[in-house]
């Protein structure tokens, strides 16, 4: 029991100081994340129940073992080793309080400003892309987001929200099979100012994380393309897009050879 004890608290010293740290209690049929710093201590009892005490009560539930307790940083939770391969390229804003973004946008001109791709052009324009913010939590960082692009669509539950003042990271995984039963995990990530008109200096860029690809029709695992909004303002719009894209027949716009 001691040992347990000695794990866990060395585990919270750990995390404590990472503004997007959370604490997962995996009961095998549902999960439930806690952020890190709203948790005032994490108990366990011989009956294999965990107790999540917060300032606004003790949430209690009963688990297998141990290791049904993880910690979980936000960025390694998305991309293996944080964020360092896109950071050169897209702003990446840090901190705990970011701003309310919920909201429907319009990145137009859509200009692709960096690929590790090297038939990709810098400079070229692609098809507008609308994105949208729901459900956003103020408390645990986390928020829905939406995005069409021509026929593609694409969504990610609780993706992580990071930043401060007017400033903000979005980041989220997006997984999927394509025709051939080839499947994807690629990283995504949205950064920029938000105005009441839009959002100031969009930055839209993603990482393919991993792949299963027999026919070999994805980007490699590794690749990363950046794009912005090439006239420094995505105006608020209107979400009028009605039908979703089938996922099984159509990869996202971003990620097609």
């Amino acid at each position: 029991m001691k040992k347990f004890i000695l794990t866990l608290a060395f585990g919270l010293l750990c995390a404590v100081g990472f503004a997007q740290d959370y604490v997962i209690v995996n009961q095998g049929t549902a999960e439930h994340k806690f952020l890190l710093k709203e948790v005032n201590a994490i108990t366990h009892t011989n009956g294999n129940t965990v107790n999540i005490v917060q300032s606004s009560g003790t949430t209690s539930y009963l688990v297998a073992d141990v290791d049904s307790i993880t910690f979980v940083d936000a960025e390694e939770h998305v991309i293996p080793g944080g964020f360092d391969p896109l950071e050169p390229y897209i702003p990446i804003y840090d901190g705990d309080t970011p701003p309310n973004i919920e909201g429907c946008y319009l990145n137009s001109p859509n200009v692709l400003v960096y690929s590790s791709l090297s038939w990709d052009y810098p400079g070229s324009t692609y098809a507008d892309r609308v994105f949208r913010f729901i459900n956003q939590d103020m408390v645990n960082n986390t928020i829905d987001y939406q995005s069409y692009q021509g026929g593609a669509y694409e969504e990610s539950v609780e993706a992580f929200v990071t930043g401060k003042d007017n400033n903000f990271t979005v980041f989220f995984n997006v997984t999927g099979t394509n025709e051939s039963g080839s499947t994807y995990r690629m990283a995504k990530i949205l950064s920029g100012t938000i105005s009441e008109q839009g959002i100031i200096n969009l930055y839209y860029g993603f990482y393919m994380v991993d792949k299963n690809d027999p026919y070999n029709e994805m980007v490699e695992v590794g690749t990363i393309r950046v794009f912005k909004d090439y006239d420094g303002m995505s105006n608020r719009t209107n979400w009028n897009y009605s039908m979703k894209a089938n996922t099984n027949d159509n990869l996202p716009a971003d990620m097609d050879k």
